[in-house]
């Protein structure tokens, strides 16, 4: 990872107010969270590892643009390349390890956001920050479940369908073997099976 040190501060601010993570955050808000170092603005090459599954931290990232993907016990489970997208949380949330291990698939920048740094904070603004982000984040999860429970829905009902669709064919292919059983058991052949073994028996 590569902090940008020399970051524009307008731009990185510009950046931050297009983010629906700061909405109802007020200039001066977003100018304190960067002034502090909460926020900082960040780039990660192709490859390299963004959070590693099980380490515990603060800091939680909001991707800018490029593509990350988050793997868990080395299994992918989810691909992001959405600008917005914010990722990492978890461990903050919960107050544990990582979850899983996100990595770059590209070169890609992010917003680092660092919530030790709101800890130091003076009352009551820390109080104040730690709501919002809070609500905020809720909604970030929120959304996640609802689009994870969308997939889970539509893969469950692809599933009944082919399952469905595959019983259907099973059923329609055992009619096919009966009939042709039905058809063998009919043939009878005996006659002609006898009458062909007598002429290639004839003597001439």
């Amino acid at each position: 990872m590569r902090r940008i040190e020399d970051a524009d501060a307008a731009r990185v601010l510009a950046l931050m107010a297009k983010l629906p993570l700061w909405a109802g955050f007020a200039d001066e808000d977003l100018e304190l969270l960067l002034r502090t170092g909460a926020v900082s603005l960040c780039l990660f090459d192709a490859g390299e590892t963004v959070v590693e599954e099980g380490n515990y931290e603060k800091t939680f990232f909001v991707l800018l643009d490029g593509a990350v993907r988050a793997l868990r016990g080395g299994k992918r489970v989810a691909a992001m390349d959405a600008p917005g997208t914010v990722f990492g949380e978890m461990s903050f949330i919960l107050g544990k390890g990582r979850t899983a291990t996100v990595v770059a698939d590209v070169p890609s920048r992010c917003l680092a956001v660092d919530m030790g740094y709101v800890d130091f904070l003076p009352s009551p603004e820390r109080e104040d920050f730690l709501i919002r982000i809070f609500r905020r984040l809720a909604e970030v999860v929120t959304a996640r479940l609802g689009s994870a429970n969308a997939r889970k829905a539509a893969i469950l009902t692809a599933i009944r369908q082919r399952r469905d669709a595959l019983r259907a064919h099973v059923a329609a292919e055992r009619e096919a073997i009966t009939a042709l059983r039905r058809e063998l058991d009919g043939l009878d052949t005996a006659d002609d099976e006898e009458v062909l073994r007598q002429l290639l028996d004839r003597k001439f």
